[in-house]
C-alpha cells in the first residue's frame, strides 16, 4: 500500500487544480520557502479527517480555503482527493485503489467521499483501519 496521488483544488496555496503523483518507495517534495510544501502534508491530514484547524496550521477550518492573492481571487471551497494504491490488499481486497476526498465550502458545508460515494468520516476511518 502506498500513496498514489493527491489532487488539491482551492486548498491553501493551491487555488487551481493541482495533481501530484507518487511512486512506491521514497518521495521527496522540494522547493523554496513559502511555496506550499507543508500544505501538501496538511492536505493529506485534512482529507483523511483531521478535525483540528491547528493541526493543519489554521485558526478555523475555513482557513484551508484559498484566501486569494495579488492576481487570484479567493476560492469558495477547498477540495482534496487522496488516492491510495491498495493493490497489495492491505486495506481489504475489494478495491485496488482507495479514493478519499473531502470538500469544505466557505459557509461551512462539506463532506467526505469514499471511492466517489458520499460517506461519513467514520466510514473513511473504518475503510483505512486495517491498513
Amino acid at each position: 500500500m502506498h500513496l498514489k496521488s493527491i489532487t488539491l483544488k482551492g486548498f491553501k496555496s493551491f487555488p487551481e487544480r493541482t495533481e501530484l503523483e507518487f511512486s512506491p518507495g521514497v518521495s521527496v517534495i522540494v522547493g523554496p520557502n513559502g511555496c506550499g510544501k507543508s500544505n501538501i502534508t496538511d492536505a493529506v491530514l485534512w482529507a483523511l479527517g483531521e478535525q483540528s484547524p491547528l493541526a493543519v496550521r489554521g485558526q478555523s477550518m475555513q482557513d484551508v480555503i484559498f484566501a486569494g492573492g495579488r492576481d487570484r481571487g479567493a476560492r469558495n471551497a477547498a477540495e482534496v482527493e487522496v488516492v491510495i494504491d491498495n493493490s497489495d490488499g492491505s486495506a481489504g481486497s475489494e478495491f485496488s485503489e482507495i479514493s478519499v476526498s473531502r470538500r469544505l465550502d466557505r459557509n461551512g458545508e462539506g463532506g467526505y467521499r469514499l471511492n466517489g460515494a458520499r460517506c461519513r468520516l467514520a466510514d473513511v476511518t473504518e475503510a483505512l483501519s486495517d491498513a
